[in-house]
């Protein structure tokens, strides 16, 4: 696949400023320096791709290192306990929106759904990188997307959704 280490190299440093964003979005704010975990889950998935010889055995190296990457990050989930919530002064789930729905979201839904929304990924892509098919895909990001919309609706006073007076599918944003 790549013609010496330096050619390696420079694709992974192509790569690397996604794989980092995927990770932190991945990790969010279920660890308490989620930052350097990413961080760590980034490091560890380039020093295999550097161990790696994959000659013309894979297709994709940016496939293979997401695909390494997400299978870090279940072992570390699976490691860590889940990490409870933090809550306002008035007694309510601390929200910060969009960022928060994502962080509730199973974590084989934000997989999917992070692969094609924030990389770029086609189903087909991620469904290699996941080790499932388009239509696995295709189910989990809808059901994702499904729950979020919950949260989010949720999330808005009702008194504000009332005002708008819009079908769901038409919101008003400010």
């Amino acid at each position: 696949m790549f013609k010496d280490h330096s050619d390696q190299r420079t694709e992974l440093e192509r790569l690397t400023p996604g794989l980092r964003r995927y990770a932190r979005a991945l990790v969010a704010r279920d660890v308490d320096d989620s930052r350097l975990e990413a961080d760590a889950l980034t490091s560890e998935t380039l020093a295999r791709a550097m161990r790696a010889d994959h000659g013309a055995r894979i297709q994709s190296q940016r496939i293979w290192l997401y695909a390494t990457l997400t299978t870090l990050n279940r072992a570390r989930a699976r490691r860590r306990p889940p990490r409870e919530k933090s809550a306002s002064p008035d007694g309510k789930p601390a929200g910060r929106g969009v960022s928060d729905a994502l962080d509730a979201l199973p974590l084989d839904h934000r997989e999917a759904l992070l692969l094609v929304v924030l990389e770029g990924f086609t189903y087909g892509e991620a469904g290699d990188a996941l080790g499932l098919s388009r239509a696995a895909v295709g189910a989990r990001i809808a059901r994702a997307r499904s729950i979020l919309d919950k949260r989010l609706d949720a999330a808005q006073p009702a008194d504000a959704r009332k005002k708008q007076n819009l079908p769901p599918y038409l919101r008003l944003v400010e």
